[in-house]
C-alpha cells in the first residue's frame, strides 16, 4: 500500500499481524473502560444527587468519554500515539477531511430527502439539540457548561476518533481490505449515535472520515475536523435555538 507522504508511510498498518494492536487489547481496553464507567459513574451519581440532573448527566459523560481515553493510554502504552493513529499528518489532509466532513452532510442530505426513510428534517432537529446538550446548556451555569463544551470539542473527538479511527480500524485493516474495514469502522461509529434519523449522516462521516485516516495514516485530521464540527454544532444550535432544542423522543424521530 502506497502513503501518500512521506512521513505517513510508517504510520500506515500494513496487513498482517501486530503485536501492539491485537484483538486481545482491543477487548481489553473496552472492558476496562466499560468497568471504569460504570464504576465511577454510579459512584458519581450517588455523589452529586443534590447538584440536579443537568450537572450529574454532564460530569458522568465527560468521565465516560475521559475514562475511554485512559484506558486506550493504559492498554496500548507504550506506543499508544501509533496504536491510536496519533501521528504526524500534512496540512492538505486536514483540508481533506473538512472536505469529508462537508461532502459527508451533502450526500446524507440528498439521500434523506430523495429516499427517507427519515427526512432530512429530523436530522436537523437531532443536530440542534446535540449543539445544545439536548437542552441543558440553556439552563447550565459556567461550570457545568465548561464541561459540556469541553466533553464536546474536546474528549468526545478526541475518544471517538482513537477508537473507530485509531484502534478499530488499525485491527481492522489488518485483516480486511480498506474497501471493508472502513464501512465496518464506519457502522461501528454510526451505531453508537442512537437516533435513527442521524444514523445515514454518522455513517457517510465515518466513510469520510476512514477514507482521509487510510490515505494519510493519522487520526489527527479527523480528530481536528471532529472537534471543530462539535464545536460549530454547538455555535449553530445557540443562534437557532438559544441551546433549548430538546432530542426527539424515542419513536418520534
Amino acid at each position: 500500500r502506497q502513503s501518500h507522504s512521506g512521513h505517513a508511510a510508517e504510520a500506515l498498518v500494513e496487513p498482517g499481524p501486530d503485536p501492539l494492536v491485537t484483538g486481545k487489547r482491543v477487548l481489553l481496553a473496552l472492558g476496562l473502560w466499560l468497568l471504569a464507567a460504570v464504576v465511577i459513574g454510579t459512584a458519581t451519581v450517588f455523589a452529586a444527587r443534590s447538584s440536579g440532573a443537568a450537572a450529574v448527566t454532564a460530569i458522568v459523560v465527560g468521565e465516560v468519554y475521559t475514562l475511554l481515553i485512559v484506558a486506550l493510554m493504559i492498554v496500548f502504552r507504550p506506543r499508544t500515539a501509533q496504536a491510536l493513529g496519533l501521528v504526524r499528518c500534512r496540512r492538505a489532509d486536514v483540508g481533506l477531511a473538512f472536505a469529508a466532513c462537508g461532502g459527508a452532510y451533502l450526500i446524507a442530505a440528498a439521500i434523506q430527502s430523495a429516499v427517507g426513510p427519515w427526512p432530512w428534517s429530523s436530522s436537523i432537529t437531532i443536530l440542534k439539540a446535540m449543539g445544545s446538550d439536548d437542552g441543558r446548556l440553556a439552563t447550565a451555569g459556567p461550570a457545568v457548561a465548561g464541561i459540556i463544551v469541553i466533553r464536546a470539542c474536546v474528549l468526545a473527538a478526541l475518544g471517538e476518533e482513537a477508537l473507530f479511527r485509531g484502534v478499530l480500524y488499525t485491527w481492522l485493516r489488518q485483516r480486511l481490505p480498506a474497501s471493508a474495514a472502513i464501512p465496518v469502522s464506519a457502522a461501528a461509529h454510526a451505531a453508537i449515535h442512537g437516533f435513527p434519523a442521524i444514523l445515514p449522516l454518522a455513517f457517510v462521516l465515518g466513510l469520510g472520515f476512514g477514507w482521509v485516516r487510510e490515505r494519510s495514516g493519522s487520526t489527527v485530521p479527523t480528530v481536528i475536523v471532529h472537534a471543530v464540527h462539535n464545536a460549530a454544532l454547538i455555535g449553530w444550535s445557540y443562534y437557532a435555538t438559544g441551546w433549548t432544542a430538546r432530542l426527539p423522543t424515542w419513536g418520534g424521530s
